[in-house]
């Protein structure tokens, strides 16, 4: 067996090469990938292919369970987790590089104990076009000249599309112009017109601007399980399996949350957050103008009996009163992690997995209606037991800690929970400044920091100030790449 295993699920074409790529250029060699992937039938050669060329050992799968056109993400991670091998669990995004030195990052905080890593991760713009920056100018964001954007790799389409179409969320049900859906658009492997993935393309892929909420460069603030998103962040496979994974009931909705629940039950189990900024991440698919992710839902119709965005809200909020009187803290689902597991086991060593009885509604898998009240199934709770620290949850974290890349690893000591007011499961958004704020412009003293990368604006050297934003560097910030 490995030490680490990689849990990247996928559903989007192109970029597989980006993800590759980056497990490629480890230093940590004793690892495996396990690529969870909604477009399984469609590329396995191919992925099987380019992890062979990259030297990667690649576990090419499907999700253990699909439903239509809607998304199953708690399903494909619970498919990753079920499958495998190693000690310590990394989970990923699709299209996303992770530069040499990531996996020890991550690893040196498993070494004893019960801990969850939080790791920085940093979104790259490509697939801006003139139509597509318009429309993000349009939304308020504080945008660079367009002329930061003119040296990005161009995108590689197979029939003309209008990107701007495709926003980043998937908020509101399937159409027949998702690019995820039809699979048309990109190919499967790599969306580039000049081939495969190269990171030293990183310096000509600008960050997106302030105000995306993508960007995850320092420790969030508000509530500590808020914090969790699913994607470079690592624990114990133990954890994992004494918490039953993810909550496969919450895919039902548009605003579900999965990451935030499976933050709740991590928290009140007693695991102990890191925040490790030597773990940083480029997320090369952009949140605007390139593809969808798969949908899940809408946040107003029930759409196909899935739930809106209230419906999701309530549940949320009657698993945070359960969760915090520490009941349920396993996920409820027909299955166990290692109940999987032992069912996939044939998928890892199988050339091609056999994927017709795959695809199936909420009422064949469940085997029971589970809305509107979505009882809990018939499954036995796991115990999980919690490990009581002393110290208190710092309320001013996010001030004490320095900004990455040099702060050390932070240790959060999450102590038991004392029942609070009922919170809803939606983070209020980052509101922008308004597209008609002019920016203010000056020459730098030497006592200024990049509102964008984090770094010094060298005393002479010109900055750009936007309406709600601190102070950035006029040319795109290269610089801050590794």
């Amino acid at each position: 067996m490995v030490e680490i295993s990689v849990i990247a699920p996928t559903y989007r074409p192109g970029g597989i090469d980006i993800l590759l790529a980056g497990m490629r250029d480890q230093t940590f060699k004793d690892f495996e990938v396990v690529l969870v992937d909604r477009r399984y039938e469609r590329r396995h050669d191919e992925v099987v292919d380019l992890a062979r060329r990259y030297g990667v050992n690649c576990l090419h799968v499907p999700e253990h369970r699909r439903n239509g056109r809607w998304g199953c993400t708690s399903s494909a991670l619970n498919t990753g987790f079920a499958l495998a091998g190693g000690r310590v669990i990394i989970m990923l995004v699709d299209w996303t590089y992770c530069p040499p030195g990531w996996i020890e990052a991550h690893l040196k905080h498993h070494a004893q104990g019960r801990s969850y890593v939080l790791a920085p991760y940093y979104y790259h713009a490509v697939g801006i076009t003139p139509a597509v920056y318009q429309q993000m100018q349009g939304r308020g964001y504080q945008m660079p000249p367009y002329s930061d954007y003119a040296n990005q790799p161009k995108l590689a389409m197979k029939i003309d599309f209008d990107l701007s179409t495709q926003d980043a969320r998937a908020d509101g049900p399937a159409v027949e112009e998702d690019a995820v859906l039809r699979g048309e658009v990109f190919d499967e492997i790599s969306v580039f017109e000049e081939g495969l993935f190269d990171p030293a393309w990183l310096p000509r892929m600008p960050p997106l601007p302030p105000g995306d909420p993508g960007q995850r460069d320092r420790v969030p603030g508000g509530t500590h399980y808020t914090w969790t998103h699913l994607k470079n962040e690592s624990l114990l496979r133990e954890v994992v399996v004494q918490l039953n994974g993810t909550d496969i009931c919450s895919e039902r909705g548009g605003r579900m949350s999965i990451d935030t629940e499976f933050g709740l039950r991590l928290s009140c189990s007693g695991v102990g957050f890191i925040w490790e900024p030597a773990a940083l991440a480029h997320c090369i698919n952009p949140r605007h103008g390139v593809c969808r992710v798969m949908p899940f839902g809408d946040l107003v119709q029930r759409t196909e009996g899935r739930w809106n965005l209230e419906d999701c809200q309530a549940f949320f909020n009657r698993r945070e009163q359960e969760v915090r009187a520490g009941k349920f803290l396993a996920a409820p689902a027909p299955y166990t992690i290692p109940e999987l597991a032992e069912r996939l086991k044939p998928w890892r060593t199988a050339d091609l997995i056999d994927t017709s009885g795959l695809d199936k509604p909420d009422l064949e898998f469940f085997g029971r209606d589970i809305y509107p009240d979505t009882p809990y199934l018939e499954r036995r709770n796991i115990v999980v037991d919690r490990i009581d620290e002393p110290a208190a949850q710092p309320e001013d974290l996010e001030e004490r800690l320095p900004r990455p890349p040099v702060t050390p690893a932070i240790r959060v000591v999450v102590p038991p929970p004392a029942p609070p007011p009922v919170t809803s499961v939606v983070t209020p958004p980052v509101v922008p400044p308004p597209a008609s704020a002019e920016p203010e412009r000056g020459i730098s003293e030497g006592n200024l920091t990049c509102f964008i990368c984090r770094q010094p604006i060298a005393k002479g050297e010109p900055f750009v100030k936007g309406a709600g934003a601190g102070p950035t560097h006029t040319e795109p910030c290269s610089h801050r790449i590794q």
